[in-house]
């Protein structure tokens, strides 16, 4: 146990150190991200690290993260983890990202902790209110999970050169968040939250046992990953995370500071 948690560790490590040659493209507004929100809204990430980088190009995305924002439902919900966000965050505390990190598991962060990073919002399409309060509450009672340990060797191995994988391995196909235990990968977090209220991400269309009859089905939450919101029909594409032009300069550009 002694020697896994030390691997663990250590490979965690690895893949969560930035790279230095990241590069954001579009200027973030925080404040009107803060206004332009919603509970329920989800927030895909361009990552920094490794594992970003790996993800990316396995989903051939830009996405490698995604977050749902639930506002201030956890100060409402209460408890310790609100504590420890009111202590932690203070005045961003009532503007809460709940997600899934490969070191500390499922959190909370300000939004303003990614306004570095390139951004997408995603927006469920048609969901009542009382849908939505199910959605975020889902999402809430995992606070604390620990990331799937199992995705984490998955994802070590992938990094492996083939020639040192026993032979067994080397076939072997990568499944992201393929594990059966509680433990969750942020996609995966986020899409089983949708699905309890019948809300799929990525709806596909299968036959059902009449005959010639077709149906939608909806994809297990296990197999969807950060482009799948942005992909999603059910799911709108907001900028409320952009800055203005008078912000941003004329052609996009951040203005040099006064």
């Amino acid at each position: 146990m002694f020697l896994h948690d030390t691997l663990t560790r250590g490979l965690v490590h690895y893949l969560t150190a930035e790279l230095p040659s990241y590069q954001r493209r579009v200027p973030n507004d925080v404040d009107r991200l803060r206004e332009g929100l919603r509970p329920g809204d989800v927030v895909l990430v361009e990552g920094k690290s490794r594992i970003s980088r790996m993800i990316m190009t396995l989903s051939q995305s830009s996405w490698s993260h995604a977050g749902m924002y639930i506002g201030d439902a956890l100060l409402r919900w209460g408890g310790p983890h609100a504590e420890e966000a009111l202590a932690q965050f203070g005045a961003e505390a009532p503007h809460l990202l709940l997600e899934s990190d490969m070191a500390e598991g499922v959190r909370v962060k300000p939004v303003a902790w990614y306004a570095d990073h390139n951004l997408r919002v995603c927006r469920p399409r048609g969901l009542s209110p009382g849908d939505l309060e199910q959605v975020v509450a889902e999402m809430l009672r995992h606070l604390g999970l620990r990331y799937d340990r199992r995705n984490i060797f998955d994802l070590g191995r992938y990094l492996t050169p083939v020639h040192l994988l026993p032979a067994r391995w080397r076939r072997r196909p990568l499944y992201l968040g393929s594990s059966s235990s509680r433990e969750v990968i942020c996609s995966a977090l986020i899409a089983k939250a949708f699905y309890r209220v019948g809300f799929p991400v990525q709806p596909i269309v299968g036959e059902t046992p009449e005959a010639g009859a077709r149906a939608v089905l909806a994809r297990h939450p296990s197999y969807i990953m950060p482009r799948d919101f942005d992909l999603s029909a059910n799911f709108d594409v907001l900028k409320v995370n952009l800055a203005p032009p008078e912000k941003a300069g004329a052609w996009g550009r951040p203005l040099p500071e006064t």
